[in-house]
This record gives C-alpha cells, sequence and structure tokens, in this order.
C-alpha cells in the first residue's frame, strides 16, 4: 500500500504555484511508488500585502495566521494520512501537533538536524532573511542540538519568498549568493550546509545543489520525507510518540 504523507507549507501557494509543483515533481521523483506527498498551503491573502518572511517576524501574527495549523493535522490524521510534514523552519505547534494526533509528525527543522548530525559532525544553516534565521535559531535551541550548530545565518541581503520566486528562472545569482555563504561557514567547519528556507531549499535542489566544495548540501524536502517515513514505519512496528511528559496527551 502506498504511504500518504500531508506537505504542509506556511506559504499562499496559489500565488507561488510553481513551488507546490517543484515540490511534487521532488516528491514523485524521489519515493516512487512508496510514498504520495500532498503539498497543502494557507488560503490566499493569509499575510495581506507582507511575505510570509515579513509577517511571521511578529509573534502574534504568527500565532494568530500559523495555529490552524495543528487542526490540519488532525484533518490528516482524520482522512488517513499516514504522516505530517511541517514544511516551516521555525516550526509552528510542532509540540501541539504531536500532542493531538497519533500518526508521525515531521519537521523541516528537526529532520534536517537529525539527518545532518548523521553526515557530518557541524552543521551551518543559512535562512533566506534574518528574521526566518533568528526563527529557525529558536527550534535548533529547542531540539538541544546547538553544540552541533556552527551557526544559523542568512543571505545578504535577504530576500523574501517572492524575490526568491523571481529568482526561480534565472537563478545563478542566487545559488552563487548562497554558495558564497556556505564557504564561510565550511571554512569556519561546518561540513552539513542546511538551505533553512523551503522556497529557496527548493529552487537548489531544482538545481542540483548537492555540495558546496567537499560539505553536504542537505535536500532538506528528502531528509523530511525519508524521516517520515521511518516513523510510520516504526509506528507499525509498534513505536509510536511517547505520551510520557512532552507530548503527554492527559
Amino acid at each position: 500500500m502506498t504511504l500518504r504523507i500531508w506537505h504542509q507549507s506556511v506559504n499562499e501557494l496559489s500565488r507561488i504555484g510553481a513551488y507546490k509543483r517543484g515540490i511534487e515533481a521532488q516528491a514523485a521523483a524521489f519515493l516512487g511508488p512508496d510514498a504520495e506527498v500532498h503539498v497543502q498551503g494557507l488560503p490566499e491573502g493569509t499575510y495581506g500585502d507582507l511575505s510570509p518572511s515579513d509577517a511571521l517576524g511578529n509573534a502574534y501574527t504568527y500565532h494568530r495566521v500559523l495555529a490552524p495549523l495543528v487542526e490540519m493535522a488532525v484533518e490528516a490524521e482524520t482522512r488517513g494520512y499516514d504522516a505530517f510534514v511541517m514544511g516551516s523552519f521555525s516550526e509552528p505547534f510542532l509540540r501541539e501537533m504531536r500532542t493531538a494526533v497519533d500518526i508521525p509528525v515531521v519537521s523541516l527543522t528537526e529532520a534536517s538536524l537529525l539527518v545532518g548530525c548523521s553526515l557530518g559532525s557541524r552543521i551551518g544553516l543559512i535562512s533566506n532573511a534574518p528574521n526566518v534565521a533568528y526563527m529557525t535559531s529558536l527550534s535548533v535551541a529547542k531540539h538541544h542540538l546547538e553544540a552541533r550548530v556552527l551557526e544559523v545565518t542568512s543571505l545578504s541581503p535577504g530576500m523574501d519568498e517572492y524575490e526568491l520566486m523571481a529568482a526561480r528562472e534565472e537563478p545563478s545569482r542566487l545559488v552563487a549568493a548562497f554558495a558564497g555563504k556556505a564557504r564561510e561557514l565550511i571554512a569556519r567547519g561546518a561540513d552539513v550546509i542546511v538551505p533553512a528556507e523551503g522556497v529557496m531549499a527548493e529552487i537548489l535542489a531544482g538545481e542540483g545543489i548537492r555540495r558546496i566544495d567537499k560539505a553536504v548540501v542537505l535536500d532538506v524536502f528528502m531528509a523530511a520525507w525519508a524521516h517520515a517515513l521511518s516513523l510510520v514505519r516504526l509506528r507499525r512496528g509498534g513505536i509510536g510518540t511517547s505520551r510520557a511528559w512532552l507530548y503527554s496527551r492527559g
């Protein structure tokens, strides 16, 4: 039986359809007949005139806009999905989702960190903009993996999701900017580089960027989907989310 994964973006995918199609194509190529990835987004107009990167830097906006994602995880389980992937490096309401459902809930950040720890010693994360890098640094701390992370940084100057999409057709400058930042981290000891923002990561994956010099450039979507599949299989073997303490259901 083909597994089904609900992949939840925090973008308005109706505005950046090429991103959604890119994720779906990559999933089909990577997973083949093992799993189907269904990519979901937020309703058009969610962020008004702002980009997600700009809007979500405000804690109240973050809570108001993204709190409904918990119910989306519940819907995914109700509809028979095998796993829920939270496609945001800020990991909104990850704990709440895991207390609400029994299916595996995977985040791009946590999966990238765990896989990265197996591929190298020190991880460098590069986001699209400083405020997103800040949110990602909070996620790193939440997982207590600061000792394995050299730095969480961003492109300079930063680019929001719509600027990234505009660069998608001719990504050479984006690739060069990312590679330049990566080489700074590699020179300081990073041996795994994580593109820590979904739209940017999809573009880099589409360009086949797997290594810079000798360091691994992690495909964060592959890492998340592979992690999801492993957790689904563990659950089928009787090992699921702990209900002691952090993910207690009362």
